[in-house]
Formats: structure tokens, C-alpha cells, sequence
């Protein structure tokens, strides 16, 4: 008992010299910057590129768009994680901004009839029953999508579909942040992404 003193005595003094660590400070969570522009705005200079054309172009060419898949996997991956739509949002600006410009551009998604569900309506559709046999299309803009470590590398091409001549070319860079903030871990609505593991 005598001796248990003495080490009580020495615990308390040498906890009392342990230095006790600092409150913690709380910082604000860093915003995710977005790229300066919207999608629309970088295909805006893949319009520009692919509407200067090698050789003349009949003016009633009627012109659709594709879908941009990875250059790697041209049938199979559309691109996803932080660049989920980009593929969808590629084509639809190519659309709207070569049917602007006075193209005759061919909406070939439109289905024979308006399908109707109770809280929408659709007329476009990916589905082959439901679209015309045969697609009157003289013109495909068509390209890829390759991902680098600070952007996505698009290629796109306007091809001739009868014999298969490129018409035309282009080529822009879209920042990896241009559809959701460069954060690692996100939530959006109510669901949490993760884009890099």
C-alpha cells in the first residue's frame, strides 16, 4: 500500500506534463469548381470545325447524329462516373447547333407515334420497333470520346454514309469537371458517386 502511493503520485504528475492536444479547428469544405463553359459551349467549336467541309455539299444532304462512345469500346461504354450524359448532351448540342446554323438535319430517334405515360410524353425513342424501317440519312456526324487525366479528348468526324468519305473533321477538349464538380465523392439526389477509387 505504501508503495502504490508513490506510483499514484508519479501517474498523476507524469500525465499532467503530457501535452494535451489542441482543439480542433473546423474548416469549411472546399466548393468543386466547374468548368468555365457548359458542354454546349466546347461542342460549339466542334460545330465550327465540322462545318467546313472538303468539297461541295449538296444543300438538301439531310444529316443525323450518333451517340459518342469511347474510342476503346465503340459499341458498349458510353462514358460515365462524373461524365454521365456527356455522350447524350455531345449529340443533342450537335443537333440543335447544326440545324441552327440552316443544316438539314434528320432527327431519325423520332417514333411513329406519340407515346404517352401519365406524368410525360415522348416522341423520341431508341426503340426499333417503334422507328421508321429506313432512316433517310445522306450524312452521320459520328466521333469518340477519349478520357485524359484533366479532359475528354472528342473526336468527331461528318461521313458521307453511302460510301463511307469523311466530309469533314474536328476535335475539342472538355475539362473532366464540365458536368459535376471534380470532388471524389459526391451526392446527388440523395445518392452518393463516386468517381475515382
Amino acid at each position: 500500500m505504501r508503495l502504490l502511493l508513490p506510483l499514484l503520485l508519479v501517474n498523476l504528475a507524469a500525465c499532467s506534463l503530457t501535452p494535451q492536444p489542441e482543439p480542433s479547428v473546423s474548416t469549411p469544405a472546399r466548393i468543386a469548381t466547374m468548368a468555365p463553359y457548359t458542354v454546349n459551349d466546347y461542342v460549339n467549336n466542334l460545330t465550327y470545325q465540322l462545318s467546313h467541309f472538303k468539297g461541295p455539299l449538296s444543300g438538301n444532304s439531310r444529316i443525323g447524329v450518333s451517340s459518342f462512345y469511347y474510342a476503346n469500346a465503340l459499341d458498349s461504354k458510353l462514358p460515365s462516373g462524373q461524365a454521365e450524359g456527356l455522350s447524350q448532351q455531345i449529340q443533342e448540342s450537335l443537333l440543335t447547333q447544326f440545324t441552327q446554323l440552316g443544316y438539314n438535319t434528320v432527327e431519325y430517334r423520332l417514333s411513329n407515334n406519340i407515346n404517352l405515360a401519365s406524368n410525360a410524353d415522348s416522341a423520341l425513342s431508341r426503340d426499333i420497333a417503334q422507328l421508321r424501317e429506313r432512316q433517310n440519312i445522306d450524312l452521320i456526324i459520328t466521333g469518340t470520346v477519349t478520357r485524359q487525366q484533366h479532359a475528354y479528348i472528342v473526336n468527331a468526324r461528318l461521313v458521307n454514309i453511302n460510301n463511307k468519305h469523311v466530309l469533314s473533321a474536328g476535335s475539342t477538349e472538355i475539362p473532366i469537371n464540365v458536368m459535376w464538380g471534380s470532388e471524389k465523392v459526391q451526392q446527388r439526389d440523395n445518392n452518393l458517386y463516386r468517381s475515382e477509387y
